[in-house]
């Protein structure tokens, strides 16, 4: 019996080794520096400099230079993407309903910054509202940076709306798509090969498990990067066989979202490709002041 299962054990090695492949090759092009390239996170919560998941918010993070943007989209009733979180609009806007049941024009009647305050007592932008965003508008105004976009609907509606945006603007080389549902992830690398995608949480946990037991080389790979946490129910989730494993599939690797200074510094020892965070001031900081240094 041990035998026959040795046997078997073989023989599904194998099988997974004919068939696995690296990540498939796409047209993205990164900034190439020394260190973590510096990658804003959209919060909407306070927690950043700006208001996210807005047009102001990414405008002053590249008048900041940071290397990259993040953001979030949710598809309207009417097939637009915009720039929004949640599935609703009641925990950042003036309003309340659900972004699939609104159309863009019912949504750009909303301020999309009016509950957004640093201290929880000041609301800047009540005086001042900013207004939804579509994807459109965000490569138009934006045409240079890198931009990781996570899609929030499961839903192949948004997997090609995004895809035409892309090809539309030609940012296939700028663009990195996610997305927590392994749906619209696989509906969209089926639509827009050429465009890189992160990993979903499946994909994901299937790479963490593989690389614990030094089989990473036996997975086949679907995405060329991946953004994770820092922990994953408790459970940190960055070690230096974790980086090993990634290099060695080709992967670029990012984790969200840092915004204490020791947090910052142990990634840029660790040697992770990028760090989203809601403080890139801080880290950019940072980074001039190790570079100064020497490094240390």
């Amino acid at each position: 019996m041990f035998w026959l299962s040795l046997f078997c054990v073989i023989l599904l090695v194998l099988w997974l080794y004919a068939r696995s492949r690296p990540a498939p090759s796409s047209l993205l092009d990164l900034p190439h520096k020394d260190g973590p390239l510096v990658i804003a996170h959209g919060d909407e919560a306070g927690g950043g400099l700006y208001p996210g998941n807005t047009l102001l918010h990414l405008q002053k993070m590249t008048e900041l230079g940071v290397d990259a943007v993040e953001l979030d989209l949710s598809l309207t009733a009417d097939g637009h993407l915009v720039l929004m979180h949640d599935n609703r609009v009641d925990r950042t806007t003036d309003g309340r309903g659900s972004v699939a049941d609104m159309t863009l024009a019912e949504l750009r009647e909303l301020n999309v910054a009016h509950n957004w305050s640093r201290d929880g007592e000041n609301y800047p932008y009540r005086r001042q509202p900013l207004r939804i965003a579509t994807i459109d508008e965000v490569f138009a105004a934006l045409p240079e940076i890198p931009v990781i976009i996570e899609l929030k609907n499961n839903d192949v509606k948004a997997a090609r709306a995004l895809c035409d945006s892309i090809r539309r603007f030609g940012r296939q080389d700028r663009v990195i798509v996610s997305s927590f549902h392994q749906k619209v992830i696989g509906d969209f690398r089926r639509l827009c090969p050429e465009v890189a995608t992160g990993a979903a949480v499946a994909d994901a946990l299937l790479f963490y498990a593989a690389q614990l037991l030094h089989l990473e080389r036996l997975l086949s790979l679907r995405y060329q990067t991946m953004q994770l946490p820092m922990r994953y129910y408790g459970i940190r989730v960055f070690s230096p066989r974790f980086l090993h494993a990634a290099r060695k599939c080709n992967l670029h690797l990012s984790v969200w979202t840092v915004n204490d200074i020791a947090d910052m510094q142990h990634y840029i020892d660790l040697g992770v490709d990028g760090i989203v965070t809601d403080r890139p001031d801080i880290l950019r900081s940072l980074l001039r002041e190790r570079e100064t240094s020497g490094g240390r």
